[in-house]
């Protein structure tokens, strides 16, 4: 599921002052001096951490090694279920870091990605281990195309030899598009090969979608996905069809309603003969509240 991740708007490794991503993220919320942050319209939490803290703050044992941070919590402990239930609700982690408070200019944080839950132990403040997150697949296409686009502006002609190479980078796009083959095969399994909110039966234009939102291996569950007709799998993504988790009726957004899918409002979900490969009910549940949220700002 492609959710409104403040991600998607940093630079990696670039160094950003709290007041710049006041900008970036449209806000003047006071909370995000805090350690921990929530920005409101983004699927994101901040976490803000300074390995060696200035004598006035509280002396919470933090440290960056490589790709795993050691970070210990608020001492209240309220925004503990965000860490752990981050891939759940589905949020991303993202971590900007210093070894000092004035390390970079403006007391800047350099910007180190997105970090996944690992485990944690204790409580106020609890002690967690994070990782960081492998590349996330969308992000690596649009690198490859866009580093490959660079290359072909750079050449200043069209090269006839490079077409079959063309060919195979776009079959080997629409793959990874399509879904990690396993989860991808898995859902082809679990619904006869058939669109799940039309029936289609033509598999080269059939995605594996995810509910909450790829996260890791760990979200490639059958549970956590639908297969989807490639049209469907975007405006899914893009929120703009969502599922009630209660009746399994297919609710579109307005900006639908006048169009040619339409007709897919108040249709049920096809779901699959066997009980433990239907949709889960709370991820449902979780990309159903997502969407709720976006319409009541839109209105």
């Amino acid at each position: 599921m492609a959710l409104n991740r403040l991600s998607d708007l940093l630079a990696a490794k670039s160094v950003y002052t709290r007041e710049q991503l006041k900008g970036v993220l449209d806000t003047q919320d006071a909370t995000i001096n805090t350690g921990v942050f929530r920005p409101a319209g983004f699927d994101s939490v901040l976490l803000f951490v300074t390995e060696t803290k200035t004598p006035d703050r509280v002396q919470y044992v933090d440290k960056l090694e490589g790709d795993v941070l050691h970070w210990q919590g608020q001492n209240a402990g309220r925004s503990d279920s965000l860490i752990v239930e981050h891939r759940l609700r589905g949020l991303e982690l993202l971590l900007f870091y210093r070894t000092r408070k004035y390390e970079y200019p403006g007391a800047g944080f350099k910007y180190e990605g997105s970090f996944e839950y690992v485990s944690h132990q204790g409580s106020m403040p609890t002690s967690f281990t994070l990782r960081r997150e492998a590349e996330r697949p969308a992000q690596a296409e649009i690198k490859a195309e866009t580093e490959a686009g660079a290359q072909v502006e750079a050449s200043g002609a069209f090269n006839p030899s490079s077409i079959e190479d063309a060919r195979k980078k776009t079959l080997s796009a629409i793959v990874m598009r399509q879904g990690q083959p396993a989860f991808r095969k898995a859902l082809l399994n679990a619904y006869e090969q058939r669109c799940a909110l039309t029936g289609c039966d033509v598999p080269q234009v059939l995605e594996a979608a995810h509910i909450c939102g790829y996260m890791g291996p760990e979200t490639n569950d059958v549970r956590n996905g639908l297969l989807l007709r490639a049209d469907l799998h975007t405006l899914y993504d893009r929120a703009l069809i969502a599922i009630d988790p209660l009746t399994h009726e297919v609710s579109i957004a307005r900006a639908l309603r006048e169009s040619e899918y339409a007709s897919l409002e108040g249709r049920l979900l096809r779901l699959p003969k066997h009980p433990q490969q239907r949709p889960s009910r709370e991820a449902l549940q979780i990309h159903w509240m997502h969407v709720r949220s976006i319409r009541e700002r839109q209105s």
